[in-house]
Parts: structure tokens; sequence; C-alpha cells
């Protein structure tokens, strides 16, 4: 027999699996259709305003729904990620010109400002998102580079269809994909501070809880 569990508090929202944990899910919500934080930007310098974007966590077993923010016009929250028993959430507000990463923490239902940026720190928001560990908030501009913003600035040449998948100290995880003639994806592993090649090898990288990658 299956086990129904209704979620309360949330609606037309399809709740998706946040990498790093088998306890947590995550659900948006928005006043718009879906649109990416690049696209949010968009729509407000276009039309003076957008009408927000938030994202609701709901915990495995139990159902349970936490609610770290309320939706507001002008602001876009970003889909959570893990880091080792918290949340992190990128939130841009558009009107106050900010970029702002928080954390939350379950068990106390409690959320918090680590650091307030400018907006004008970044060209864009596009491809602007967190990455862990240690907690960076990085860009990738599709200019060949990968812009380190904070908590240090920097830029590393990347390939032109790498896409980051994470960072674990000074290692910065890639994934690169190519045709040869059929459709392939490598992992590469670059050094953060130099951006040198350390390893490169053909496969997919799957981050699972208690910080294990499955390398296929």
């Amino acid at each position: 027999m299956i086990n129904i569990t209704n979620i309360k508090g949330i609606s037309s929202s399809y709740p998706e699996e946040i990498e790093g944990t088998n306890e947590w899910y995550s659900c948006r919500e928005g006043t718009v259709e879906y649109c990416d934080l690049y696209e949010a930007q968009e729509i407000f310098n276009n039309d003076g305003f957008f009408k927000g974007m938030n994202y609701h966590l709901i915990h495995y077993p139990d159902g349970e729904v936490h609610s770290p923010f309320q939706i507001q016009g002008n602001v876009y929250v970003e889909k959570p990620i893990w880091n080792n028993g918290i949340f992190n959430f990128l939130v841009v507000d558009f009107h106050e010109k900010l970029i702002k990463i928080k954390k939350y923490i379950p068990e106390k239902q409690k959320l918090e400002v680590i650091t307030e940026l400018s907006l004008s720190e970044v060209e864009d928001c596009y491809n602007l998102k967190l990455e862990t560990t240690p907690l960076t908030l990085g860009r990738s501009g599709n200019d060949g580079f990968y812009e380190i913003v904070w908590p240090e600035k920097k830029k590393i040449a990347i390939g032109k269809t790498e896409t980051v998948l994470f960072r674990d100290g000074d290692r910065l995880y890639l994934s690169e994909w190519y045709e040869d003639p059929e459709y392939h994806e490598n992992v590469i592993v670059r050094n953060i501070q130099t951006g040198e090649i350390i390893e490169k090898s053909e496969g997919y990288l799957r981050r699972l809880p208690n910080n294990v990658y499955w390398k296929i």
C-alpha cells in the first residue's frame, strides 16, 4: 500500500531533489512562469518591475515545509544549495541593486545574512550562482572565463563548453561536452588559483549525500 503525504502551504509547484542530501526537496514559487536569474534581470531592466521568485523547502519523510522567504516584487531567490547541514541561498534585489548571500539553519528555522554585495560587482546575472566548498559566488559569462565574485575576485580561463559543477578547496570541478561524432562529456579538475588542468577524464559526476560523488 502506498503512503501519500499531503504537503500543505505549497501549490502549483513540483518538488525537486536537492543535491547532496536525501532529506530535503525544494519547491519554486513565482507569480510568473519559470524564469532563471538572468531572465528575471532582463524583465526588470525592460519593464522596471519583476513579480518575484522564491523557493520553499520540504523535509523528508515528514513533509514539513520550511519557508525562509516570502514572495517579494523585484527579488529573485535562487534554488538553495546544501552546504554541510545548512542551506545557502543567492538572493538578488533588483530594485535595491544588491546581491545577498544567506544561510538557513533548518533546526533553528533561522535565516541569516552572510554578506551583501552591490549588483554592480557583476556585468550581469548570467550563470551567477553559489558553489561549495568553501562557499563561493561565481559566474560563467560564456566569454571563456569563470569569474569568482566572492569571497575573492578572480578570473580563470576555461573551455567554451565547460560548465562549473562545484568547488572543493582549491580544486574546481567542471563538466565539458564534445561531439566526436557522438555526444560525450569529460570531468575536468582545475587549480582554482592558476586555472591549470590537474585532471581530465571521460564521464559524469553525481553529487550524493555525505560528500559522496559517483563518477560514471
